[in-house]
């Protein structure tokens, strides 16, 4: 069952117009709806529903500004500019914004901005008076009973036993850093696999270390790249030749044959291919 269509007052009254002239200009030229139909690879029942204006079969107005269009093309007409003179707006009804549907109670109650004015006077005071007991402190601290050593007046430099305990510990510091990188507190080199590479060529590279994939695609000419390991490092090579190799600061050496698929296995202390 076919969904009957709603027309606004000026598409129906405009569609009986063009349909009528349709049917007219059909009939001079002494054309069935048939004929037409052949033409327009239209069915019958929807041509004669265009000259009748007879909505229970016709589809939306989009489609039937495009049928008006074929069935006038077929008429030896400009169907374009026939079938414009039929509307296809819809009438839209308009909306009521959202925002006016918002009642009263959505709205923050006045009394809380009173609430949050007070907290936030009360943390201010609060702080003011923090800092007011710290320089009271300061002062305390720094009375005239308290003795400080003056400076030699042979040297402006203070002596060892003038350092303050600030300064004492910035030096305590400084020496448990420089303790920390010296290079007998680092991991000696040989017990880890270190190998690092320059691309002399495009080159597909593979690279596992201890197990896991680190890396997977390819590097282009020019390229440097490190990789570390625990245990072991495994290199596969889509071209040998364009890699060079250097494990463990050894001498640079390539890692293949120029054109060769290379694996390599590097382990400590010796890499082992």
């Amino acid at each position: 069952m076919s969904r009957k269509i709603h027309l606004t007052p000026s598409q129906g009254e405009k569609l009986r117009e063009l349909g009528s002239y349709l049917q007219e200009i059909r009939q001079k030229q002494a054309l069935s709806l048939e004929e037409v139909s052949q033409k327009t690879r239209i069915q019958v029942r929807l041509l004669r529903a265009i000259e009748e204006a007879n909505t229970d079969v016709l589809p939306e107005p989009i489609y039937i500004r495009a049928l008006i269009k074929q069935f006038a093309d077929a008429l030896e007409l400009n169907g374009a500019d026939f079938a414009s003179a039929f509307p296809t707006q819809y009438q839209v009804k308009p909306m009521k914004p959202a925002w006016r549907e918002s009642t009263p109670t959505q709205l923050r109650p006045f009394h809380l901005y009173w609430i949050y004015i007070a907290v936030l006077v009360t943390a201010v005071s609060g702080l003011s008076m923090l800092v007011q007991k710290s320089n009271l402190q300061l002062v305390g601290d720094n009375s005239p009973g308290d003795t400080v050593a003056p400076l030699s007046d042979e040297t402006d430099q203070p002596s060892s036993q003038q350092t303050s305990p600030t300064i004492a510990a910035v030096n305590r510091l400084e020496d448990s850093l420089t303790a920390a990188n010296l290079p007998e507190n680092n991991p000696p080199l040989n017990n880890r696999v270190v190998v690092s590479m320059k691309l002399q060529d495009d080159c597909w590279l593979r690279v596992v270390a201890d197990g896991v994939v680190a890396y997977e695609g390819i590097l282009n000419k020019g390229e440097e790249r490190t990789w570390e390991a625990e245990k072991s490092l495994k290199i596969t090579a889509g071209n040998a030749g364009g890699v060079v190799i250097t494990f463990n600061n050894e001498e640079a050496r390539p890692l293949g044959s120029p054109g060769a698929v290379q694996t390599v296995t590097y382990q400590t202390p010796n890499p082992q291919s």
